[in-house]
């Protein structure tokens, strides 16, 4: 397998797609659940946030090792700001599975929730890392954009807290809309060129041609030549 630069560009751009597609899926059923009291799709985002957890893993191992565990360890281990996308994978899977318990409780344990909901404001956090974790040249673009993606999740995640102590819909609402506005962010998003560029040192030999030394012959006699003796 050959790994460049575009190897990382792609791996990234498809986990922020799977990303996006989740948040897409809870931020629908969401909306869905406050415009129609009593009814909610229940499975539907839970399995999407562990889809997606599970689909960022694959892409990782597809795009950076060739379906090689211990070649996309070692791609990672090159730059190693692409852990962080492991870290995402995770912690998408653990809000699934939190909503899922959840949602198996028929909605009676709400510390499941709030676990749920503490993980996507840890997900939130973990964007405004990103920027930290690619090349120079590419930080402030990438850092821009993950920083809106952070605190548009975070304001999101506070409005279904405050919809939690207050009951009101239009905190639900708000919640469902931003989810939505962060799913579309993701989805088109399109990994910034030279942000996972590898910092490769050539040595280029001296091709300069060395002038070989030329001999000199010495004649051993010439000191006892009759010519060079003192006073003759």
């Amino acid at each position: 397998m050959t790994l460049n630069p575009d190897s990382y560009n792609a791996a990234s751009t498809a986990i922020h797609i799977a990303q996006g597609g989740a948040l897409l899926v809870l931020g629908f059923t969401e909306a869905y659940a406050g415009l129609e009291r009593g009814k909610r799709i229940k499975l539907f985002s839970p399995a999407a946030l562990l889809l997606a957890g599970i689909a960022m893993a694959a892409f990782i191992l597809y795009f950076l090792g060739g379906w090689s565990f211990e070649n996309a360890l070692g791609a990672m281990k090159m730059k190693n700001g692409f852990f962080i996308f492991v870290s995402f994978a995770c912690f998408y899977a653990a809000a699934g599975l939190s909503q899922l318990t959840f949602i198996a409780s028929e909605e009676k344990g709400r510390g499941w929730f709030n676990l749920f909901l503490l993980f996507l404001a840890v997900i939130a956090v973990l964007y405004f890392g990103v920027a930290g974790r690619v090349g120079p040249a590419a930080s402030s673009e990438v850092g821009r954009f993950h920083s809106g993606l952070g605190i548009t999740l975070l304001v999101a995640v506070t409005l279904k807290l405050m919809h939690g102590f207050s009951g009101r819909r239009k905190f639900h609402l708000g919640w469902a809309v931003l989810l939505m506005l962060v799913s579309v962010q993701l989805l088109s998003y399109r990994e910034v060129k030279g942000a996972f560029d590898l910092n490769i040192v050539s040595l280029q030999a001296d091709t300069k041609p060395v002038t070989p030394a030329v001999p000199v012959k010495i004649d051993k006699n010439a000191k006892n030549s009759p010519s060079k003796r003192a006073g003759n």
